[in-house]
């Protein structure tokens, strides 16, 4: 699965609780099945709304997606 942002770049910061060692800042994600990422998203350029979701269309018509409301 493919996890993304929009406007918002993320950072892994663990996989299953071990160290990333690509901490490079992108706006898409992969996590495999029954992964557990842990990432860091800077919110101080950005304020509003804006969504995240699953790149692959089944998986988001189902759920995966929301929003984040950043507020200042």
């Amino acid at each position: 699965m493919a996890w993304n942002t929009r406007f918002i770049c993320i950072q892994v910061i663990d996989r299953n609780g071990k160290p990333d060692p690509y901490q490079a800042w992108e706006d898409t994600l992969r996590v495999r099945s029954k992964e557990t990422v842990r990432i860091r998203i800077p919110f101080r350029d950005f304020v509003g709304k804006t969504v995240y979701h699953c790149q692959v269309l089944d998986h988001e018509d189902l759920g995966m997606m929301g929003i984040v409301d950043m507020q200042a």
